[in-house]
Formats: C-alpha cells, structure tokens, sequence
C-alpha cells in the first residue's frame, strides 16, 4: 500500500463531513417558510384529513409518531448496540442530535405561549378558528397562560418534530445511505403533527429548524461534536461515518 493509500485509509471522517453552512442553510429556510405558512396556519384544518389522506398512509402517519418520541430515540439505541457493535461509541452522538433540540424546544414552550390547534376543537368535532392567526398566541410569560391547561399552549414549537429530524440528522451523520429512509421517517412524523392537531404547521416548521441548527452543529467537528469526536476515536477508523446531511 502506497503512502497516499495509507493516508487515504486513516483519513478522519470530520474532513469530509458536510460543511456547516448547508446546514445552517437548511435551518434558514425552514424558519422563514414557518414565517410563511403561519398567516395559512388555519387553512390547513377547514376539512378532516382522512377525506383525502388513504386510510393505509393516515396509519403510517399515525404511527411513524414513534421516530419522534423519547422511547423511539431509545430502540434505535437499542438497535445501534445490538446490530451495530462498531459504531457503540457514537450512540452518544445520535442520541444527543436527538433529544438536545427537543429539551432546547421544551424551554422555548415554556417562555412562549400558543394555543394548539385541537384547543378549537368544538363539540361537533370540527375547529372554530378566531378571526386572526395572531390570537392563537399568548405571548411572552403572558398572565393570560393560567386560563389555559399546561399542555394546551405548547404548540410553539413542535418538540417531537424536533426531536424526530434531529435523530435523522444523527442517524445520517453515522449511516449516510439511509439518509432518504431517516429523513423520510422525520417528515411523515411531522406530516403527524400537523393531522393530529397537536401543532400548527408554522410550528412544526420551526421544530425542523431549531433541530437543523443544533443537532447539525454535534455532527461538525467543534464545540460539542470535538469532545464527542474524541470520545468515539478508539473505534476502527475505516467504520467511521461520514455526514451528508
């Protein structure tokens, strides 16, 4: 083997890694289409989903939930340590694309509140919108909060979209062939979100954009994601992942 080969083969995985900026790329234009789509936030509920959604794709929707929950973040560790014994020392990584956006999310519901869409939900079953997008929110450490159960003005931003595209930012940053499969698996589980009436679609947006933002910066080779680098060089380098994302 010729020295550049073996230069080749040692090769770090962070010098090839996607560069930051597509990624903060991607948290760019997902916050300004969340802009966008707020003013047609209540368009997207004037009819029931299940009139146009097939009833085998509403099951998928439906339980595709799973990728952004907590205990889905935990099977795929579970999977990652079963199936794959070589990567071990980078669930750490995966799990923190996952969950650190989503506990970031988790304080912003705290400061900022906004009623969710199912609280509009009459008795009939169908939503009765107010006159304006802008009453669906509360404010900042509004008093008006109090009149309103806890879980009933967390719409703003959505945790598990959160949660479930920055587990498929992990997941590609370690297996960057699945990167179709994991980004698929994020999107219908916020396609969920919206169907279910948890969020509006301006939140889910921005769920997608704070998860771009924080779990794109463990995948670069800085901050967080050199003390992780250093943490996961004992493994062989040649199972390194490489990032797409």
């Amino acid at each position: 083997m010729t020295s550049a080969q073996k230069q080749k083969c040692n090769a770090r995985p962070e010098a090839v890694r996607a560069p930051a900026n597509r990624i903060w790329l991607h948290a760019l234009w997902l916050t300004v289409l969340g802009f966008i789509l707020q003013p047609y936030d209540f368009s997207f509920y004037g009819h029931q989903f299940e009139d146009f959604i097939p009833g085998d794709l509403t099951r998928v929707i439906s339980l595709s939930e799973i990728f952004a929950h907590g205990f889905g973040v935990f099977l795929v560790a579970i999977a990652i340590w079963i199936l794959a014994t070589a990567h071990r020392r980078s669930i750490l990584r995966v799990v923190i694309c996952a969950l650190w956006p989503a506990i970031s999310v988790h304080l912003l519901k705290l400061l900022i509140a906004r009623r969710r869409p199912l609280t509009y939900l009459q008795a009939d079953g169908n939503p009765k919108f107010p006159d304006s997008v802008d009453a669906t929110w509360l404010g900042f450490l509004s008093e008006e909060r109090i009149n309103f159960p806890t879980y009933a003005i967390q719409s703003f931003p959505s945790a598990h979209t959160a949660t479930a595209w920055g587990l498929a930012i992990g997941l590609t940053w370690l297996f960057p062939r699945g990167r179709l499969l994991f980004f698929s698996l994020a999107f219908l589980a916020s396609i969920q979100r919206i169907t279910s009436m948890s969020h509006w679609p301006s939140d889910v947006c921005w769920g997608a954009a704070i998860a771009f933002l924080m779990a794109g910066a463990v995948t670069q080779n800085w901050g967080i994601g050199y003390q992780l680098s250093k943490f996961e060089r004992n493994r062989p380098l040649e199972q390194n992942p490489i990032s797409t994302v």
